[in-house]
C-alpha cells in the first residue's frame, strides 16, 4: 500500500474516469437497440449474440490480464485497456453488418479486462483495509454513472447528429481522452508494482474453496447484470414507455444503485456481506417480474431496487475476495482475473439466453422468469455457502 494521503484520490479518480468511459461504451447499444437491429437487418437472437460478443473474449483475457498487470504495471495495462475500449466504440460505428457489429463488441471485451481486473488491484496497492469499502464504493459508481450517461443521451445525440454512427464515435472518443488523463496522472504518481505469480500459486488460489464460492457468485451475479444491461430498455419500451422514456427509467435506476453502492459496501461489516446479499438477491427475483407488469409506478419502484442489487452487488462480491484470508494483496491481480472470468462467463451467457428466449415467445415472460430463477439461485448458493462456513472469514 502506498503510504501517500493525498495522491491516492488523484490516481483513484483517474481510475474513476477510465471506468466511466469503461461502462459508457459498454453501454453505448442498449438505448439505441432497436434503431441498430432494424438498420443492420439483425434478429433478436444475432443482436443478443452481438450484446454478449465483449464478455465472450473477456472471458479468455481476464486471467491473463491479471498476469499482464502484475508483469508490465497498472499503468501501462489501464492506458492499453482504454485504447481498446476506444477503439470499440470506433469500429461499432463503421460496422456494416451483424457480423461486424459482433467483432467490434468483441474487441471491447480485450480492453475491459485491464480496467476491471486493474481497478481491485490498485485499490489493494493504494489504500488500506479499512479504506477499500470506500474506494470501491467509489469506482464502482464509475461504470454505472457511464452507462447513466449512455441512456440518457444516446438518443438525443442521435437525433443531434443524424445517426446512431455519430454516438459511437463520441463514446469512443471520450474513452481514449480518458486514457490519457490516466497516463498523465499515473506518471506524475509513480505506481510501486508487485512481483510475478507463479503458476503454482495461481493454481492454489483457483483450488481454494472459498475463492472457487465466490467465483460461483460472480457468475450469477453478472449473468443477471449484463443480461438487464442489455435487455431492460427494451422490456420496459414493450410495455407502457416509450424508447426514450424507458431509457431514462433505466438510467433513474441505475442513479439510485450509485447512491447504494457509496453506502452499502463501505458500511456494511465484513461478516454481514453474506447475508446482504442474500437478501438483495431476493430482492431481485421479486423485482424483475414488475417488468412485465402495465403499471407505471410499478415499473419505477421495482427498476430503483434492481439498479440497487445491480451496481452494488459486484462491489459487494469483490470485497468478499479482497477480504478472505485466502487471498492476499501480493495475489489480488490474478485473483480478480478469476473473479472477472467467472463472472464474464455469466455475462456471456446472461445476454444470448434471454435473447434466445425473448425470440421463442411472443413477450418478455420466458425471459423475465429465467432472471429471477438465476437471482434465486444466486440467493440460495449464497445461504449454503455462508451457513456451511466457507465465507464465515470473508
Amino acid at each position: 500500500m502506498t503510504d501517500s494521503p493525498h495522491r491516492k484520490w488523484w490516481v483513484l479518480g483517474s481510475l474513476w474516469a477510465l471506468y466511466a468511459s469503461f461502462g459508457l461504451v459498454a453501454g453505448s447499444l442498449a438505448p439505441l437497440l432497436s434503431h441498430i437491429r432494424i438498420d443492420l437487418n439483425m434478429s433478436h437472437a444475432a443482436m443478443g449474440a452481438a450484446l454478449g460478443a465483449w464478455p465472450f473474449v473477456y472471458l479468455a483475457v481476464s486471467a491473463i490480464a491479471g498476469k499482464l498487470l502484475d508483469r508490465y504495471g497498472l499503468r501501462v495495462g489501464l492506458a492499453a485497456g482504454s485504447v481498446l475500449i476506444g477503439a470499440s466504440g470506433l469500429l461499432r460505428a463503421g460496422a456494416q453488418s451483424g457480423s461486424a457489429l459482433w467483432i467490434a463488441v468483441a474487441v471491447f471485451g480485450l480492453g475491459g479486462p485491464f480496467i476491471s481486473v486493474g481497478a481491485p488491484k490498485l485499490v489493494t496497492e493504494w489504500f488500506s483495509a479499512e479504506e477499500r469499502g470506500l474506494a470501491v464504493g467509489l469506482y464502482s459508481t464509475a461504470s454505472s454513472l457511464g452507462a447513466i450517461t449512455a441512456l440518457v443521451i444516446a438518443d438525443p445525440l442521435r437525433v443531434v447528429t443524424g445517426h446512431w454512427r455519430w454516438v459511437m464515435v463520441i463514446f469512443g472518443t471520450i474513452s481514449l481522452t480518458s486514457g490519457l488523463l490516466w497516463v498523465v496522472v499515473s506518471s506524475l504518481n509513480p505506481i510501486g508494482e508487485k512481483p510475478d505469480l507463479t503458476n503454482e500459486q495461481q493454481d492454489r488460489l483457483w483450488r481454494d474453496q472459498t475463492v472457487r464460492r465466490i467465483l460461483f457468485l460472480a457468475f450469477t451475479i453478472f449473468f443477471v447484470g449484463h443480461a438487464l444491461n442489455g435487455w431492460m430498455p427494451e422490456m420496459l419500451r414493450s410495455g407502457p414507455w416509450s424508447t426514450r422514456g424507458a431509457a431514462w427509467l433505466t438510467a433513474g435506476g441505475i442513479t439510485v444503485g450509485v447512491i447504494g453502492s457509496l453506502i452499502i459496501p463501505g458500511r456494511v461489516n465484513p461478516h454481514k456481506r453474506p447475508q446482504v446479499l442474500i437478501s438483495m438477491f431476493i430482492a431481485m427475483a421479486v423485482a424483475v417480474w414488475a417488468l412485465a407488469a402495465s403499471s407505471q409506478t410499478l415499473q419505477i419502484f421495482a427498476v430503483a431496487v434492481i439498479g440497487i442489487v445491480r451496481v452494488s452487488s459486484v462491489p459487494m462480491a469483490m470485497l468478499l475476495l479482497m477480504s478472505s484470508r485466502s487471498v492476499p494483496d501480493t495475489r489480488m491481480g490474478v485473483a480478480a482475473g478469476l473473479f472477472f472470468t467467472a463472472g464474464e462467463l455469466g455475462g456471456v451467457s446472461g445476454p444470448w439466453i434471454i435473447g434466445i428466449a425473448r425470440q421463442n415467445s411472443a413477450d418478455f415472460g420466458s425471459s423475465i422468469a429465467v432472471l429471477s430463477l438465476m437471482a434465486v439461485v444466486s440467493a440460495f448458493a449464497c445461504w449454503r455457502f455462508w451457513r456451511s462456513g466457507f465465507l464465515r472469514h470473508a
